[in-house]
């Protein structure tokens, strides 16, 4: 068979392929989403050496179900979910997996996308887009580092605690105050008729509500008192109980910080050093628990 009649059958033969290829690829893709969606799968853990999944040793990987348990051995380990979010485990160091976060149980835990948060001692870890967090176990409270970007701190009623910037850590302490009590210090400034503060050490932009803080724009106080979320909840409002100035008032002269309102009697100055947010002892870490390890665990995240 030549000419028009040949190139007319050839034609409809490639047409028919077309049709069969399809159907046998969509027929494929089908097959595979329905064994994925009734699969209780949720990720995968990996590591270059041994690991501990649900009380299992294995080399390499292993299929994560809601719950599992991860503990690595020697070697670092990643986390991946069927969402394409990632999470580091840093050598001898132990997590419980679920759908949207990791509880660290023991040891370092790296995180580097906001999808997913880090949870340690009741503290809730967020990396900013394009962040990545170290959150680190310590004796009765936890460490925070940002590796890199901004990282957000919550407390277990998702109220933010702190905001630690990049290159630094803040070491947290849960219960370590009253309850709903927060204790800052910063410059009190005036926006729009609201009265503000930056706390130095947990870096959140504070509201602060009292009846006489007009006088104290521009200088540099402790306040403290009962916290609430603002309406964003993205950060808190105090309603001062106390305030006390942070160096000397430039109109007397004097060389001793004085209190500007007293707490009422029989109440007692929070005592020691660093601040309180909403009930949790924050305060600045002289150095951040891994050093140059993180460098090679975030290096697993990347594969």
């Amino acid at each position: 068979m030549s000419g028009p009649a040949c190139e007319q059958k050839d034609r409809e033969y490639k047409a028919l392929l077309n049709r069969t290829l399809f159907s046998s690829v969509f027929s494929i893709v089908l097959a595979a989403s329905a064994a994925w969606a009734g699969s209780d799968v949720i990720g995968v853990a990996v590591s270059n050496g041994r690991l501990e999944v649900d009380r299992s040793e294995v080399t390499g990987n292993a299929n994560l179900s809601e719950g599992s348990t991860v503990r690595t051995r020697a070697e670092a380990g990643r986390i991946q979910w069927k969402s394409g979010a990632k999470a580091a485990l840093a050598p001898n160091s132990s997590a419980r997996v679920f759908g949207d976060h990791f509880v660290l149980e023991k040891g370092t835990g790296y995180v580097s996308t906001p999808s997913m948060r880090a949870q340690a001692r009741g503290f809730d870890v967020i990396p900013a887009e394009g962040g990545q967090a170290q959150v680190a176990l310590l004796d009765g409270g936890v460490q925070v580092a940002a590796l890199r970007g901004s990282v957000k701190v919550k407390g277990a009623d998702g109220m933010v605690l702190a905001r630690v910037i990049p290159g630094k850590a803040l070491d947290l302490a849960p219960g370590a105050g009253a309850a709903g009590e927060s204790r800052m210090t910063g410059i009190v400034r005036n926006e729009g008729g609201k009265f503000m503060l930056k706390d130095q050490i947990t870096n959140l932009d504070v509201e602060l509500r009292s009846g006489n803080l007009a006088r104290e724009v521009g200088r540099l106080v402790e306040v403290s008192g009962k916290s609430s979320p603002t309406a964003d909840r993205e950060s808190q409002v105090i309603e001062v109980a106390t305030l006390t100035h942070m160096e000397p008032d430039p109109q007397s002269g004097g060389a001793r910080p004085t209190e500007a309102n007293k707490p009422p009697s029989g109440t007692k100055p929070n005592g020691g050093g660093g601040g309180l947010s909403h009930g949790a002892k924050v305060g600045i870490a002289v150095a951040a628990a891994g050093g140059g390890a993180a460098v090679a665990v975030f290096a697993t995240m990347s594969k």
